[in-house]
């Protein structure tokens, strides 16, 4: 590779304000005539630290020169600088955090600006105006779950593929973890439906990087080649790392066991590697890094003599007393339990070196730009999913990568503390050794469904063939051992695929997901299941909790199914949160409280009183040390929202299916609350009014006010007056209150027919909104009505979904 370093000049003058340097460096220079003067599919490996991100930069250059002069030549003096619009061109960028996600947004906002095309930011929960505006953006960024679940549901599905030109793939790596099944999938599914887009993907250091370059094939005419291959050793990292990793003997499993074991030892590795500069330590959850944190204020720090001024860290600050107290030594701890000013207080004071240790969970290593020139990662486990598990590979390379200060350090130092079995392992991972395996066979069910779906699969023939197209299938071909589950010894990777997608494919089938007509499974065709478990994104075993759920459930029972769902159960019962559960359960804002209090064991049991204790408004428990569990219900309810939308949309499908409409309408009473996080038909309904919280609502209500329509007729003197605020001040409060919808319903007869068995009715039902003033959005959601026609015994008649503002019109049905 040329060590020539390429001068930012050589790009056209508007682009070169893109870039702050003059020069690309050694990685970018190498890959520059590649990126930037070819349209071949690119993958590149190299070290944290070295500068891969310019590569992406210059993929979308080139992307924006190509709309603007489709006949170019390669040679980089032919590419125009003349503007022009491209908004029907998309560049998709994919990340598997929504930190760095927001990173590369934040950044490519600003500097991609003043080439006229836009950036937009798609993950989560996005609301209905950030998807059209996704439509009408250039660049979009985006995690592998929410550009799948995207791709799913796209009405002009076929449109939105035909205008990706571009598709930049971070942290390629992560395909060896779980979610890295997704980004698989998504990417497979890309290669299949957008032919002509060009693919760059970027990777940490790791042994078998050909592997994803084939995967990322190009094809050209009658042949077919493997994407470019960029290999960048330890060498080119900016700042050189040393990596320690150190195995204890350890005969627990538990994992605050284990901690003390690495507190033992954590004084003996900060005498070997301390150079009186920053450290960040990586620990395992909140508790420790705040114990950790104290031990070493009270131990380490004091005996040793760390700051050689008296005064010694920083002084003052910190809402939070212990941490104010704590921080006088020079050592904090960094969680998302603190409040924003304390964490951006404690950054701040890291890099002006008050601060020499911060003691954290790993979220810091996400998003944040905080470099020590050491870090120790303190145990190499953590609790996720009601169980202790080791940290993704992923994980370590980005808490490692804190490591060493371009601006001030000559070299970095990582340290990994682990036990002695898992020494070898984290040896192999911090030095890039780690083979890449897929994931997606251990996850496949839900995207092979998806495909199904998108008709991207259609028979047994284009279910093998879009199994091919995977990482899955490279990775077979290499290591047929290791995916030869359920067949040991079988070698031939042809019976091993078959094998994956007979078992996948049956599981469907018995589950009523997907419809085989004939034994052959030439033809295979998605159920209305299929279709709603693909829409809204549910995972297999919800689905079929979903079927096989009771008949005419009430509301009680509805968040019961709700909650059981597998998609929270990473959202488990942690130490000490048994008792809170315990006193939330016993408030009487729950609406349905558990008989036995004992029941609350499980993460359903947890979520079922998290729901109720957000719609009821509830007052949190307050004993001592409760505080800490109230911090972690916030995190937790956060997680639980970006599901339920999803799932109660398809418990309702689901049920409806089967005309069920007492179920149904639980079920849409539910959601009605969910989203208004309220319990509907209750006078907290009034919270949804802009400048209505709760000492207003309760003096609202005292005065004989507990509905928003009470509200809505109201004169504006009698609502300030129970208000007790200035003349004037509730007309905003009348101004909210008539966005939210109001209706008229008119039913009518038009014949009736007396049959055997009794008598058949058609009907004419008329919907029409009464508000004068309408508007598509409340509060940033799109507002959508729901008309259900059921009978009086529950069997559903009709469901109908409509936007709210098409009804200002009418709604007209003949039944």
């Amino acid at each position: 590779m040329p060590e020539r370093q390429v001068p930012v000049s050589v790009l056209p003058d508007r682009f070169r304000s893109i870039f702050t340097f003059t020069s690309f460096n050694k990685v970018q220079s190498a890959c520059f005539p590649d990126v930037y003067n070819s349209d071949d599919n690119i993958v590149v490996s190299a070290p944290t630290g070295a500068g891969k991100t310019v590569i992406f930069d210059l993929a979308i250059l080139r992307a924006s020169s190509r709309q603007q002069q489709p006949s170019s030549s390669s040679s980089i003096s032919s590419s125009s600088s003349s503007s022009k619009n491209f908004a029907n061109a998309k560049m998709v960028y994919i990340a598997p955090t929504r930190a760095l996600c927001y990173e590369r947004w934040r950044d490519w906002s600003v500097r991609f600006a003043v080439l006229g095309f836009s950036v937009g930011l798609l993950t989560g929960d996005t609301a209905a105006e950030e998807l059209q505006m996704v439509k009408n953006t250039e660049v979009i960024v985006t995690t592998p779950e929410k550009w799948d679940s995207t791709t799913r549901k796209w009405k002009d599905y076929d449109k939105l593929m035909s205008l990706v030109t571009v598709v930049l793939i971070d942290e390629v790596h992560i395909l060896r973890e779980s979610r890295g099944a997704t980004l698989e999938a998504v990417v497979s599914r890309m290669k299949y439906l957008c032919p002509s887009a060009r693919f760059v993907a970027l990777s940490a250091t790791i042994p078998n990087a050909e592997d994803i370059a084939e995967w990322l094939r190009r094809s050209s005419t009658s042949q077919t080649f493997p994407a470019k291959l960029f290999r960048f050793g330890e060498e080119y990292r900016p700042v050189p790392l040393e990596t320690f990793v150190y195995g204890y003997a350890s005969s627990s499993k538990n994992l605050f066991q284990q901690d003390k074991l690495f507190d033992n030892k954590l004084a003996e590795v900060l005498d070997t590697h301390y150079s009186q500069k920053p450290i960040i330590i990586f620990c395992a959850t909140r508790k420790i890094a705040v114990s950790t944190a104290k031990n070493l204020a009270s131990t380490w720090i004091a005996s040793r003599r760390v700051f050689s001024h008296p005064a010694g860290g920083a002084s003052a600050g910190f809402q939070d007393r212990e941490l104010n107290e704590l921080a006088k030594s020079g050592v904090v701890y960094h969680h998302a339990g603190l409040t924003f000013p304390d964490r951006a207080l404690i950054e701040k004071l890291f890099l002006s070196r008050k601060i020499l240790i911060i003691c954290c969970t790993s979220t810091l290593a996400m998003g944040i730009n905080l470099p020590a020139q050491m870090v120790i990662i303190k145990g190499t486990s953590s609790w996720a999913d009601n169980k202790m598990q080791e940290y993704a590979e992923f994980d370590i390379q980005q808490m490692i990568g804190r490591a060493g200060r371009p601006q001030f350090d000559i070299s970095g130092t990582a340290v990994i503390m682990t036990t002695k079995d898992n020494k070898s392992k984290y040896e192999q991972i911090s030095h890039g050794e780690d083979i890449v395996e897929s994931s997606l066979h251990k996850n496949l069910i839900e995207h092979m469904n998806a495909e199904i779906v998108l008709r991207v699969i259609k028979d047994r023939r284009s279910a093998i063939g879009w199994l091919q197209s995977t990482f899955l299938y490279v990775r077979i071909t290499q290591n047929p051992e290791y995916y030869s589950i359920g067949i040991p010894g079988v070698r031939d990777v042809e019976i091993i695929l078959d094998h994956i997608y007979m078992e996948n494919i049956e599981l469907l089938r018995e589950a009523e997901i997907v419809n085989m007509p004939d034994a052959n499974h030439s033809v295979i065709l998605p159920t209305s299941y299929g279709q709603s478990m693909a829409t809204f994104y549910i995972k297999f075993e919800t689905m079929k909790l979903f079927q096989k759920s009771d008949a005419n459930m009430n509301l009680s029972d509805t968040l019961k199914v709700i909650s059981a769902s597998s998609e929270f159960k990473e959202i488990n019962l942690r130490l000490g949160e048994k008792k809170f559960y315990k006193e939330i359960n016993s408030s009487n804002e729950i609406r349905f409280p558990f008989a036995k209090p004992n029941e609350i064991t499980s993460y359903a049991e947890k979520v079922n009183l998290l729901i109720q204790a957000v719609l009821g408004r509830i007052e949190k428990p307050s004993y001592d040390g409760a505080g800490k569990h109230v911090v972690q219900m916030t995190a937790d309810k956060g997680m639980v929202w970006q599901h339920v939308h999803r799932l109660s949309k398809c418990l309702i499908d689901c049920k409806s299916y089967v005309h069920d409409g007492a179920s149904v309408r639980s079920a849409l009473e539910l959601m009605r609350s969910m989203n208004a996080e309220v319990w509907d038909g209750t006078p907290q309904v009034l919270l949804q009014v802009d400048g209505i919280g709760p000492v207003s609502m309760r003096k609202l209500i005292a005065a004989g006010i507990k509905t928003v329509d009470d509200l809505r007729l109201c004169d504006a003197f009698r609502i300030e007056h129970a208000l007790g605020v200035s003349s004037g001040r509730a007309a905003k409060l009348l101004q909210d209150s008539e966005k939210i919808p109001r209706f008229k319903v008119a039913l009518k007869k038009v014949s009736e027919t007396r049959v055997k068995d009794g008598v058949n009715l058609s009907v004419k039902i008329s919907i029409t909104v009464t508000n004068t003033n309408i508007v598509k959005f409340y509060h940033r959601q799109l507002i959508t009505v729901s008309v259900l026609v059921d009978l009086s015994d529950g069997t559903l008649v009709d469901l109908r979904r409509a936007v709210y503002k098409a009804l200002y019109t009418s709604f007209l049905r003949t039944y």
